[in-house]
């Protein structure tokens, strides 16, 4: 389950950006906020800890065109969609806002209230009570969220990218104690029980991923403390526009000029496809406008083993006349 929008957080002025601001331009807001605030580049900041969970939050509605929608609906004050009107959800134990990052620790506060099997509120332990928390008890890693972009063509046929990228891991000098076999504190964690190291991951992309789309590769965030699991690498798929394909979900357009005495006498022609090159035939009195298609050297459909075709849009170019 994804974010859900809070209407009382303006999450334009959170990303510094304006209403009506493109999503090319909200992403690079978000980006270079993300580098700046990122917990891995700011060790033990809870200011930039808090900033970054705001602006990942603001870009995961505002980066999303039906949240984004809803969002600036509401904010208007124009009450819920049609489809929820009628309808009243109470609140379960997991409900509430879910933060896909897992920056942080969401308690909720628990114990009967006043009417709940017939008793009030527990002595000596109010409802509104903070809940105390073990410094030591195992706690699991940050998620790491990152955006890549990836060429067209492996979006279409899949393919194992390599990623680069710095997380923390646990201090081996130390043993993630925070402190050295002299009990003094450890001089390459300083006491912090993990450090920052650059790692690279090979991450595998599936067959037809689409645009946006977010892959969780396990355990390949950052280290949990005393002993905690870590988190997981979340990586946001930009796919990149290619200046000779198109997609259309699974179907793959390209244009193709062609000279004049071809088109109107016909004849083979090699060109270049997303598997590599490729003859066609090319019929007589061919004109400008003309497809010809090529059945499964498409994109494939995601996660399938089914493929879309190319389609090949000719362009006649004709012949310069003397002058």
């Amino acid at each position: 389950m994804g974010t859900r929008a809070s209407f009382n957080k303006d999450y334009y002025k959170t990303l510094g950006v304006e209403k009506n601001a493109t999503a090319e331009v909200i992403k690079k807001k978000f980006r270079a906020l993300a580098r700046e605030h990122h917990p891995d580049t700011n060790q033990g900041s809870k200011h930039s800890e808090e900033k970054f969970k705001e602006i990942s939050e603001a870009y995961e509605i505002l980066s999303d065109i039906k949240k984004r929608k809803e969002y600036d609906r509401m904010r208007a004050g124009g009450g819920p969609a049609s489809g929820q009107r009628g309808r009243s959800r109470r609140p379960g134990p997991s409900a509430g806002w879910n933060d896909p990052f897992d920056f942080g620790r969401k308690y909720q506060r628990q114990g009967p209230r006043d009417g709940d099997f017939g008793g009030g509120q527990q002595q000596g332990q109010p409802f509104d009570a903070e809940p105390t928390i073990d410094p030591d008890m195992p706690t699991r890693g940050f998620d790491l969220q990152f955006m890549v972009d990836l060429p067209l063509k492996t979006a279409c046929l899949g393919g194992t990218i390599p990623y680069n990228y710095d997380k923390h891991i646990a201090c081996t000098a130390c043993n993630q104690t925070g402190r050295n076999d002299n009990h003094e504190v450890c001089p390459v964690c300083e006491g912090q029980t993990r450090i920052v190291e650059n790692v690279t991951v090979n991450v595998e992309i599936p067959r037809g991923v689409k645009d946006q789309y977010t892959l969780r590769i396990a355990n390949q965030g950052g280290a949990g403390r005393n002993g905690g699991p870590p988190g997981d690498l979340l990586i946001k798929v930009c796919i990149l526009t290619d200046a000779k394909f198109k997609r259309v979900k699974n179907d793959v357009y390209m244009e193709l000029t062609i000279p004049e005495a071809l088109a109107e006498n016909g004849g083979p022609l090699e060109i270049g496809t997303l598997d590599g090159r490729e003859t066609i035939e090319v019929e007589e009195n061919t004109l400008t406008g003309e497809e010809y298609r090529i059945r499964g050297a498409g994109s494939y459909e995601p996660w399938g083993k089914k493929r879309g075709d190319l389609i090949i849009k000719f362009r006649v170019e004709p012949v310069e006349e003397a002058a």
